[in-house]
């Protein structure tokens, strides 16, 4: 999923919505905000992608499996 589309389907509340008519689980938001949080890392900082990963891993208490599952999930529009 892109991850512009998720941020306004989040932002517009479909995403909770969604969630509440029983459609989707709290898991589209953990791995939204894990995505969210690597990617501010790299941006912020400039790590690399793979030790923003080891750090999300105690962050969220995840292993990191779950990290680039979460990554994997969501993308940026291709310019």
């Amino acid at each position: 999923m892109d991850i512009q589309i998720a941020n306004t389907l989040f932002d517009e509340g479909i995403f909770s919505a969604m969630y509440k008519a029983g459609f989707i689980t709290t898991k589209v938001f953990m791995y939204r905000e894990i995505y969210l949080w690597v990617n501010a890392q790299q941006q912020t900082r400039g790590i690399s992608k793979n030790q923003a990963v080891l750090e999300a891993e105690i962050k969220f208490n995840k292993d990191e499996r779950t990290i680039w599952r979460a990554l994997n999930c969501f993308s940026e529009k291709a310019a």
